[in-house]
Order: structure tokens, then C-alpha cells, then sequence
């Protein structure tokens, strides 16, 4: 299988993003967060993603795309 740019930018976002998910779901079974830290959080990545957007506006469908994932998983 070729590795294309594409696809190599797009699995190191997938290992950062699923390295963080565990890292957060490890450090909410041994005490160290609470389920209201864990929303923090996210509650602080979506605010970093609409400070982020404006300075790439030609990747706003990445931005809004990132935005909904996060906020579905808010809604829990």
C-alpha cells in the first residue's frame, strides 16, 4: 500500500487524537480527572478550534467537521 501524503497527514491525527482519548480515559479510571475535567477539556479544545479557524479559513470544513465530533460527544 502507498502512503500518500494525504493519508499519512491524516493517520497522525488519528494516533494524536485516539493517544489523547486514552491518555484522558487512563487518567479518569486511576482518579486523577473527574468526568467534569475530561468536559473541561474538551469544552477548552473547542474554544482553540474557533480561535484556530480564523487563521486557516481555506480548512474551515476541517475545523467545523472537528468542532461537531467534539460537540457530539459533549452532549452525553
Amino acid at each position: 500500500m502507498r502512503i500518500t501524503a494525504s493519508n499519512a497527514a491524516a493517520a497522525g491525527q488519528l494516533v494524536a487524537a485516539t493517544t489523547t482519548a486514552a491518555l484522558l480515559r487512563c487518567l479518569l479510571h486511576k482518579g486523577v480527572l473527574a468526568p467534569h475535567d475530561i468536559r473541561e477539556i474538551y469544552e477548552a479544545a473547542l474554544l482553540l478550534l474557533e480561535e484556530q479557524q480564523g487563521a486557516a479559513p481555506e480548512h474551515s470544513a476541517a475545523f467545523v467537521a472537528a468542532r461537531e465530533i467534539i460537540e457530539d460527544g459533549l452532549k452525553d
